[in-house]
């Protein structure tokens, strides 16, 4: 069949405009195939394109999976250096110190015979806020620990067991320790913990002044009470275990301050730097009757 010229016309621009289009969809394949696509790295998880706002990862002991993206020091532990022996752990490093931390109830303690099993550090509960009327305590044996670990040669830090519900609160809390302290110097850190209270047919959700407290507020309340500490001259130090650190807190905002992470485990599989570890609450330790928290610093204060 003999197409007319301006048949002939319309065939060509109808042609033409099918190669651009050909054209713009190749270009744009190309681009987002470079740009990975909607999470700009390429990745992909169960099939979605991972948020910009998070990383994929894959963890030690749950596979691959999404944590929050911080601008925080990627852990960089090599797990071939960590060793058992005696019931405790190790690191190969010679800058990496065994520690324990205690309170009232692991009662008396030797701490010279802890200290000639090896322990080089010591982090005491100085005191709690209570969980229901908020009451500020001083650990009932918080200063003969003190003495006891001081005297034995170990290098002491100390921690509070946080309730507070405003950045008013975590402030009076540090003021606690420092009056506490009066004066005394320590090695270690001052750590602020602050644990969700757990309710019991005892203690009902009603009852718990903290029940409920989301992440961003506590996140808030740890930077109030480690500026307070900072301010009367010592170390602060944040204290917190895995799911705390991938879906409660926002780390980010404590990136000044040490990190204490709490994983049972044997080798710690949180992707960000941490210093301390603690590794069990049941190790056993000469001089301390029952279990105890065991503690490797990889970095001496």
């Amino acid at each position: 069949m003999q197409l007319e010229p301006a048949q002939k016309k319309k065939l060509f621009l109808a042609v033409l405009g099918g190669l651009a289009a050909l054209i713009v969809i190749i270009a744009a394949v190309a681009i987002a195939l470079e740009s990975g696509g909607p999470s700009g790295n390429g990745e992909t998880f169960s099939g979605v394109a991972v948020p910009e706002n998070e990383l994929l990862v894959s963890d030690l002991y749950n596979g691959e999976m999404l944590i929050p993206k911080f601008d925080l020091p990627v852990n960089k532990y090599d797990a071939k250096k960590f060793s058992s022996k005696d019931g405790l752990t190790r690191y190969e490093d010679s800058q990496a110190r065994l520690g324990v931390d205690v309170s009232e109830y692991q009662g008396n303690i030797d701490w010279a015979a802890v200290k000639n099993s090896g322990i080089d550090f010591a982090i005491l509960r100085l005191g709690y806020r209570g969980t229901t009327q908020g009451l500020l305590n001083v650990d009932e044996t918080f200063e003969q620990n003190f003495t006891g670990a001081a005297g034995a040669g170990l290098f002491v830090g100390v921690y509070f067991f946080s309730q507070a519900v405003t950045e008013a609160e975590a402030r009076a809390e540090a003021d606690f320790v420092v009056q506490t302290l009066n004066g005394r110097k320590l090695a270690y850190p001052i750590v602020f913990d602050w644990e969700p209270p757990v309710p019991s047919e005892k203690l009902p959700a009603e009852d718990l002044r903290a029940y409920g407290m989301t992440g961003e507020q506590v996140t808030k309340l740890g930077t109030a009470f480690c500026e307070r500490i900072k301010e009367a001259g010592y170390t602060p130090c944040v204290y917190f275990n895995k799911h705390q650190a991938y879906e409660f807190f926002d780390l980010e905002q404590w990136k000044d301050y040490d990190m204490w992470y709490a994983e049972y485990a044997e080798i710690p599989s949180l992707y960000y730097d941490f210093r301390i570890w603690q590794y069990t609450d049941e190790g056993q330790v000469p001089g301390i009757e029952g279990g105890v928290d065991v503690n490797i610093c990889f970095q001496p204060f």
